[in-house]
């Protein structure tokens, strides 16, 4: 069995974090900076590996946030999930995200034993995750939209959408709703005014799906079976909000 206490402490200059039992930090160059904790069980590790500006502050409120809660993923098959209820002065956000082994990749190559039992541990928000995305979607979320590797990083709502727009002949590809950014979202509804024939359909973390449409005479929203007619200013208002 992996000592995982022997093991993070032995990582080159490691030395132990102020505040929080268990837990190492480690920088291989200036550019990076690692930082590990036990789980309630010592038999997992949570790290959080940060690109650029350090906060040990911060870090170390994610890790113990993280390390009180370990429970709701520790063990329970999710590649991804977040953890509400998290708040540290001076930074806005509202969650910590946690990735299972194979979304994250970290040690994997060097390490597949340590990497087998590390959760990353990243700030997120809310908004971010649904938790049930299965392991495709966890991964390209990770790994390309939600750069868990910064801490002063924005936030990318949860947003799956497709699209036909008839006049700038701009679409998805396929019937199945993929990952967007927020912007894109926007975007498009913003361009359905004078195309009739249009649609945009979209769906947030909880899973509830809107849809907008261009018509001959105007704009119209349907959600939840019902369908109203709109202008695009309160398009752009209900998709932000939607995906909160």
């Amino acid at each position: 069995m992996l000592n995982l206490e022997a093991v993070l402490s032995a990582m080159p200059g490691a030395a132990p974090v102020p505040g929080l039992a268990s837990a190492w930090r480690w920088s291989p160059n200036p550019m990076f900076t690692f930082t590990a904790a036990l789980s309630t069980d010592g038999g997992h590790n949570l790290q959080v590996n940060v690109r650029g500006p350090y906060d040990e502050a911060l870090v170390t409120a994610l890790l113990a946030h993280a390390r009180a809660h370990d429970g709701t993923f520790v063990r329970q098959g999710r590649p991804l999930v977040a953890i509400g209820g998290f708040h540290h002065d001076g930074t806005p956000f509202d969650a910590v995200g946690v990735a299972a082994a194979e979304v994250h990749g970290y040690h994997a190559a060097e390490n597949p034993a340590l990497s087998a039992v590390t959760y990353a541990v990243f700030p997120a928000f809310t908004s971010e995750i649904s938790g049930r995305e299965n392991e495709e979607e966890a991964w390209g979320r990770f790994r390309k939209m939600l750069q868990p590797n910064k801490l002063d990083r924005t936030e990318v709502p949860f947003v799956k959408m497709r699209y036909h727009n008839t006049r700038t002949r701009s679409m998805s590809k396929g019937e199945a709703r993929g990952f967007a950014p927020l912007d894109t979202l926007v975007r498009e509804l913003g361009l359905l005014d004078g195309a009739p024939g249009s649609f945009v359909e979209w769906e947030n973390r909880h899973g509830a799906v809107r849809r907008a449409d261009s018509t001959g005479t105007g704009l119209t929203l349907t959600h939840d079976a019902t369908r109203e007619t709109v202008n695009p200013g309160q398009l752009e208002a209900v998709a932000r909000t939607s995906v909160q």
